[in-house]
């Protein structure tokens, strides 16, 4: 039973080196870019340098060109120097695990991830007759490329997570955006002012437009009224002042 604390101790060692040895670098990249690839530490005197994708060669170097595979001609370059190979506009394709192979020992394994940038959302939103709730929509077209993509609102300053949104005559945020999100790029929608909100101010600007008119006409008619008679006094007695001036004539 002595050995019991070793033998433990010994089974987390072997764990550990085991996963330290097969550990695999992720590198996340947008489609179109350029990624370099590193061997990781150099070696005092390089003479030799083949890079895999998967089971397929991607380029080799034996002390004279560079010759490069398949989807990666014309598109990539290797420093012999370094081992590091770089890759110029990144498409799907090119994901996958690369493992380097200097001067004959292999090197760990690297995994590149290639996405698509997330596209610009739209919002629909739907009210019910009494517009007192409503319900928020963030749409977008979803394809493999984009990877995952995580969907939230921003609300003025708050920020709540979902592709749906449901606001009542309570909520007191005045304008919302929906945002996606992958691991190379971001995005918002237009943003979308509270129909609710702006709702009741058109119904109060309204009101307000056909108000004020009318009491305006309202006010010129009283006036026009309590003024008539004094005008056609004015007037009548300017016509006598006329008819007598004449008569003296």
């Amino acid at each position: 039973m002595a050995s019991t604390p070793f033998f433990f101790l010994s089974i987390l060692f072997l764990a550990w080196f085991t996963t330290d040895a097969l550990s695999v670098k992720v590198i996340e990249v947008l489609k179109g870019s350029s990624i370099v690839l590193s061997p990781g530490e150099a070696e005092t005197s390089i003479i030799s340098i083949t890079w895999k994708h998967g089971d397929d060669l991607a380029a080799d170097w034996f002390g004279g060109d560079t010759t490069f595979y398949r989807i990666y001609k014309d598109r990539c370059s290797l420093n012999t120097k370094t081992g590091e190979l770089t890759i110029n506009n990144v498409r799907p394709e090119h994901g996958g695990e690369y493992t380097p192979d200097i001067n004959g020992k292999t090197r760990s394994t690297v995994k590149l991830r290639v996405f698509s940038p997330v596209p610009k959302p739209n919002i629909i939103h739907d009210c019910n007759p009494e517009e007192t709730k409503c319900t928020l929509l963030c749409t977008f077209v979803r394809t493999d490329d984009l990877g995952d993509v995580e969907v939230f609102w921003i609300l003025d300053d708050r920020r709540e997570n979902g592709t749906e949104l449901q606001i009542t005559k309570d909520t007191k945020e005045k304008r919302f955006y929906c945002s996606l999100k992958n691991p190379v790029s971001s995005e918002n929608s237009t943003e979308l002012k509270n129909p609710l909100f702006s709702g009741g101010t058109s119904l109060y600007y309204l009101l307000m437009f056909l108000v004020i008119p009318l009491i305006g006409v309202g006010l010129f008619l009283i006036f026009h009224h309590e003024k008539r008679p004094t005008v056609e006094r004015t007037l009548k007695q300017r016509f006598l002042r006329w008819l007598f001036k004449d008569d003296d004539l």
